[in-house]
């Protein structure tokens, strides 16, 4: 089944972000998670939903909102408090009355909005405990805020007084109130939640916020589980549970109601299906059916948008949206391998500014660490973590900036924690795939960290840092960060001046040469010394290929396509290319004979694209061969001429790593056969 004509310009992913996704007020667009159903089941005792940003949190609230009548939805501000009653050491120990009195204000103010809430369908709340009256009559108007603070000055004010019994009065308060709330239920009554998001917009991070966090944790721990009608939901960032996690003694309290925000392939497939499928009125079954009607080769263009993200919907989603944005400007009509890639350098850019922002509260200014990665390598042994660090640390910007924790964790351990920790890097054992850390809590037991350790950067960054393919074992002192340019190892052992001095030579002898059978084998080695100088990052294990023609040995070249990104890899990919012909020509004019054997090279092993190298002007009665190559054979031939490997040559020796040139030869082809 195809998709329809024009479908691809009708595509409306939506917004990525929650808050702001009309899509999800269609309850359809939801996939079912482990985390959706512990948010639906007010049996299963989860109070906290906690994962990295984007992994779904504001969505569940949504759902929750859209399918029951009895939840409320509050955004707290108090995690901001521009002074505090209680000295902060004072505050510190969670088993101390300043510190259970913050519980038991929060508590409160909990269970009055509770109480609010089951108000608005009790308006006359005759015959209730006297209690429950009062607490409703009193602060149940108040704005939740003004309230928590309310509280909490009257029972931090007797503590500070040492006014004990107006403290124990004030204590009890919390209690109280719940029993009145227990008889409300003898009776029967739904269970009324709490859904409160957000935390992180007035978070700012200070010792007092980190505490009122922490005492507003246990607080809707204790609502939830002491009154069988009530419950809380908080929905909150891992890097700020995990703030409150380390300071709190009785956090294995907390934890067991801790619902982490994991998904699998399945899940993460089915978020993007689900919109894709919205604008059509026939609808393509989930499970693959969908994405593979959308899709150019659905299976690799899935794998690469699965292996740049990190298991985040909302990865999942900015990646595809980018994507069909690409091909809706293409005019295409299904989404092709060229939309995927454009995408990804978006995408990345994206990702890593994100990322930068996500951490600032634990590690500010990170981004600026992350961004000394610039133009390296995209893994690095345990030698070139220290040579990293040693760099930072001569890094003056870098100590005024991120000197506050950086020093803390300037052992290499400690440094390659930090960055498994906010998802930059994995972990490689010897002989072992790298280890990301999952996305809900934190992994208590994350890979052991030896000498013989390597760290492995998100593919996700690699674009957005112009990383190289490559292991970094050292790096040069002398030299400053972006300014250390290609470290990786030059074709056949030539150091930087005598690569430059090896294209110069070869640049001469391709002006030098002339046309016809006396330089054709000139030609042909002038052709491989190319592709070894210019394409060496992507292609690899240049051969030259004999063979007999009319009598005379020709010489072509066939080149190992190990390329993992850009243009090589999606001609990999298009057209099954693990292997690169280069044809050489040493004239002008090409003939259909010159076409016609082509076709001879192309098979299901090798793969099915050739380049053909030529010394003259591309004609229009070319493209006539090129069409009955694609339409016969399902391959492709790009041809190239003298001046495009001058091109390639000239950009070699300054060092530029980008394919724009020869993806713009492909390109130029492809719009004359369609």
């Amino acid at each position: 089944m195809k998709i329809p004509k024009g479908s691809i310009n009708r595509i409306k992913i939506g917004q990525s972000f929650a808050e702001y996704d009309a899509a999800l007020e269609d309850p359809k667009i939801y996939v079912h998670t482990p985390a959706l159903a512990s948010a639906q089941d007010t049996e299963s005792g989860k109070v906290f939903f906690v994962g990295r940003r984007g992994t779904g949190k504001t969505a569940i609230r949504k759902y929750c909102s859209l399918n029951s009548d009895r939840t409320r939805v509050i955004v707290p501000e108090i995690f901001s408090p521009s002074s505090t009653l209680q000295e902060i050491d004072l505050l510190a120990n969670t088993k101390q009355r300043p510190f259970r009195s913050l519980v038991s204000a929060f508590r409160r103010a909990l269970q009055i909005e509770i109480l609010s809430m089951w108000k608005d369908g009790h308006p006359g709340f005759h015959e209730v405990p006297k209690v429950i009256a009062e607490e409703i009559e009193s602060y149940a108007e108040m704005d939740f805020d003004l309230r928590c603070l309310h509280f909490i000055s009257r029972i931090s004010g007797a503590l500070a007084e040492g006014n004990d019994e107006q403290w124990l009065r004030e204590n009890k308060a919390a209690k109280s109130v719940a029993d009145g709330m227990k008889l409300l239920a003898s009776g029967g009554l739904p269970t009324h939640t709490l859904l409160i998001d957000s935390i992180d917009d007035y978070w700012e991070g200070s010792d007092e916020g980190l505490i009122y966090l922490t005492a507003f944790m246990h607080a809707c721990l204790e609502t939830t589980t002491q009154i069988p009608w009530a419950r809380t939901i908080l929905f909150l960032r891992e890097n700020i549970f995990e703030r409150v996690r380390a300071r709190d003694m009785e956090s294995s309290r907390l934890e067991t109601a801790v619902v982490g925000m994991e998904w699998n392939e399945r899940q993460l497939l089915e978020v993007v299906e689900r919109r894709l499928n919205r604008g059509l009125t026939a609808k393509f079954q989930l499970g693959g059916a969908t994405w593979n009607a959308f899709f150019e080769n659905p299976e690799e263009s899935w794998k690469d948008v699965l292996d740049y993200c990190q298991k985040r919907p909302r990865d999942i989603l900015i990646y595809t949206s980018n994507a069909v944005e690409a091909a809706q400007n293409g005019g295409h009509e299904k989404i092709l391998i060229e939309d995927i890639q454009q995408a990804r350098r978006r995408f990345s850019d994206n990702r890593f500014r994100d990322l930068g922002d996500e951490y600032a509260e634990n590690y500010p200014k990170i981004s600026v660490v992350l961004s000394r990665f610039y133009g390296l390598g995209n893994a690095f042994t345990f030698g070139g973590v220290e040579a990293f660090i040693r760099k930072l640390h001569n890094d003056a910007e870098v100590i005024r900036l991120c000197g506050s924790w950086l020093y803390e964790n300037s052992a290499p351990e400690k440094f390659i924690r930090l960055l498994y920790d906010v998802g930059f890097i994995g972990i490689r054992a010897p002989g072992r795939s790298p280890k990301f850390r999952a996305l809900g809590p934190q992994d208590t037991s994350p890979p052991p960290v030896s000498e013989t350790t390597d760290i492995v950067i998100h593919r996700c960054y690699w674009d957005a840092l112009d990383l190289q393919d490559m292991l970094v074992r050292t790096l040069p002192e002398d030299k400053e960060f972006g300014r250390i340019g290609i470290i990786e190892d030059l074709p056949d052992g030539l150091d930087e001046s005598e690569y430059a001095d090896t294209i110069e030579l070869v640049t001469s002898s391709l002006k030098e040469l002339p046309t016809g059978p006396a330089g054709a084998v000139d030609f042909e080695e002038i052709v491989g010394e190319v592709i070894k100088l210019c394409f060496f990052r992507v292609l690899g294990n240049v051969e030259e290929k004999s063979r007999s023609f009319d009598g005379k040995v020709i010489r072509d070249w066939v080149a190992a396509n190990r390329a993992s990104s850009g243009f090589w890899e999606s001609v990999r990919v298009r057209y099954n290319a693990v292997q690169i012909i280069w044809e050489c020509k040493n004239y002008g004019d090409l003939s259909a004979d010159d076409f016609h054997q082509l076709s001879y090279y192309m098979n299901d092993v090798g793969g099915r694209f050739v380049v053909l190298v030529f010394r003259g002007e591309i004609k229009n009665s070319y493209y006539a061969h090129l069409q009955r190559i694609v339409t016969h054979s399902k391959g492709f031939v790009l041809p190239l001429n003298e001046k495009d490997l001058f091109i390639f040559l000239r950009q070699a020796k300054n060092g530029k790593i980008k394919e724009d040139h020869i993806q713009d030869r492909y390109d130029s082809v492809v719009r004359r056969l369609s």
